[in-house]
């Protein structure tokens, strides 16, 4: 099983590990600090002994990093995009907190999201906004953004983390099977905790504000929104 690092510390830019299959159109390590595509977000790109790692993707329980061409070391030293990473990762702390503000102002759910380079996008339900909702969402995003306020990543038992959340933020949790005890939140301070194994920032400021809020109509009382960050 590989150990995945960015579970702990997604500002790891490069690694060491050792080989523990090797198929030549990819290979799997017994540590890595790439980002596998899922729930979400795009895999990380970057390279493994200078060689360029097209994507990362979890096939059979495995982390399969798909490489250019062969690697015939059973060494790597790997390094990540940290351009493409890093606004990944202020993209995916975004959407946390858009879905925060979005939740505890118009009870409105996640139901889908998508973040990606440029743009990200997310679906909630039920969520028909005006045009001075709209105005709301940026200005409040922008004003936590103001405030510098920590995100934490930490590990917490099922049973702890449900006496510690509101009755609307409990449904995220139960989507998670009941034979995982151990899960990872990602905790925006005294604004929001939510499941989420994916690679964020330490602090709002660092995100950036939001801009160009676009919404479009995806059915019954769902919104699709997206956004760019400064």
């Amino acid at each position: 099983m590989t150990e995945l690092l960015y579970m702990k510390d997604c500002y790891i830019k490069e690694f060491d590990a050792n080989i523990i299959e090797n198929s030549n159109e990819f290979v799997v390590l017994d540590k890595t600090a790439f980002y596998p595509e899922g729930g979400g977000q795009l895999s990380d790109n970057g390279t493994l002994n200078n060689i360029e790692v097209i994507k990362v993707k979890k096939e059979d329980g495995k982390i399969k990093h798909y490489i250019k061409e062969p690697i015939k070391e059973k060494k790597v030293h790997g390094i990540i995009d940290w351009n493409k990473r890093y606004r990944f990762m202020r993209m995916h702390s975004a959407q946390h907190l858009l879905s925060s503000i979005i939740l505890d102002k118009y009870n409105a759910s996640t139901v889908g999201n998508q973040i990606t380079y440029e743009r990200s996008r997310l679906d909630f339900f039920p969520f028909k906004p005006t045009n001075e909702d709209l105005d709301f969402i940026e200005k409040e995003f922008n004003k936590f953004i103001d405030k510098k306020i920590e995100i934490k990543i930490y590990f917490t038992t099922r049973e702890t983390v449900l006496k510690e959340i509101d009755e609307k933020r409990r449904n995220l949790f139960s989507r998670i099977p009941e034979i995982v005890k151990e899960i990872r939140v990602i905790e925006i301070k005294n604004i929001d905790k939510c499941p989420c194994a994916g690679t964020h920032i330490k602090n709002t400021s660092e995100i950036g504000y939001i801009k160009n809020i676009k919404t479009e109509n995806k059915g019954k009382d769902t919104t699709r929104l997206s956004f760019e960050l400064k």
